[in-house]
């Protein structure tokens, strides 16, 4: 493996486990936990709360889900254009709310998944690439 191959699996993996993790997290806490919390935050934004409620419904699994996908790199690049797509949808909702310290956070994580995508030729060490082979 080449520094560029090394240096794209870790930050690859690193994504991965932030967003897995997280999602774990938001499961242990309870999703009623979860929705109740988050229909409470936007509860003064221009979301119908039915909106919210949905979406808090779906976080963990998309989290857990992508990032699943992601540390082991499989369907890599359709999980990172979703977990692209979901950091857009939270980063909205942090920008009504408004929670500019989470805002840039996401636009962190928004960054690198863009590289991750821009710069998946590099994606070699991954079970796709083992189940290619």
């Amino acid at each position: 493996m080449r520094h560029k191959q090394v240096a794209y699996v870790l930050l690859r993996i690193t994504i991965g486990v932030v967003f897995l993790f997280y999602g774990i997290g938001k499961f242990t806490m309870g999703r009623a936990v979860l929705v109740d919390g988050l229909v409470q935050q936007f509860a003064k934004t221009p979301l119908p709360p039915g909106l919210v409620r949905a979406f808090g419904n779906v976080i963990p699994f998309a989290e857990v889900i992508l990032g699943f996908c992601v540390l082991f790199g499989v369907f890599t690049t359709m999980a990172l254009a979703l977990m692209g797509i979901l950091l857009i949808a939270l980063t909205f909702g942090m920008v009504l709310v408004p929670n500019p310290s989470i805002v840039a956070n996401n636009l962190i994580y928004c960054v690198i998944v863009f590289l991750l995508l821009y710069l998946a030729e590099y994606n070699t060490f991954s079970l796709e690439r083992l189940w290619k082979k």
